[in-house]
């Protein structure tokens, strides 16, 4: 019998495409072992999906048949989701949006130390390099007046990220194992 627990877990699962258990338990379970057993549950009802990540050895859940042919940057979207939540209360979410030229992988509201910040979310491990300019344009024509009232900070996921010398933009630059995630 599914619970309202577990329908939070599979929208959260179609929303992004993809979780591991270690996500779905940080977000959702008091502890790893509650995990474990809802969602063998949950697989073994066929509710969702699973594929074995062979690096790490953890499951990777989806409720298609096969995981996202990007499954490496739709993971990394999740893993963000996952390090957020841990630092600040998530107001929202949203996967994917298009403003004018710019299609975020994500923007998301979130409060921490009392006050409300927005973000935008950009996962860059393709080897073309992160595209500074598209969000130099959407600031400069003041576009983003159009949908908030601040220019969002941007926050790019990846390892080789290089960034102008100046910019109107502030941009946070994570690794994508993480180590280096501040607010």
């Amino acid at each position: 019998m599914m619970t309202t627990r577990d329908y939070q877990i599979v929208n959260f699962i179609t929303d992004f495409k993809v979780a591991t258990t270690s996500t779905i338990a940080e977000v959702f379970f008091p502890s790893i072992y509650a995990c474990y057993k809802r969602l063998a549950v949950m697989y073994d009802e066929n509710v969702i999906k699973r594929t074995r990540d062979f690096v790490s050895q953890e499951y990777i859940y989806h409720v298609k048949k096969t995981p996202p042919k990007q499954l490496k940057h739709s993971l990394l979207v999740t893993d963000f989701y996952r390090e957020l939540h841990k630092k600040a209360e998530i107001l929202n979410f949203k996967i994917e949006p298009v403003y004018g030229d710019i299609r975020p992988d994500a923007i998301f509201g979130y409060k921490s130390h009392g006050m409300i910040y927005m973000g935008l979310l950009e996962v860059e491990i393709s080897h073309k390099g992160f595209n500074s300019n598209k969000y130099e344009k959407f600031y400069i024509s003041d576009n983003y007046k159009n949908h908030y009232p601040i220019m969002p900070t941007v926050f790019i996921v990846g390892d080789n990220v290089k960034l102008p010398d100046k910019c109107n933009v502030k941009y946070k630059v994570i690794k994508t194992d993480f180590s280096n995630f501040k607010l």
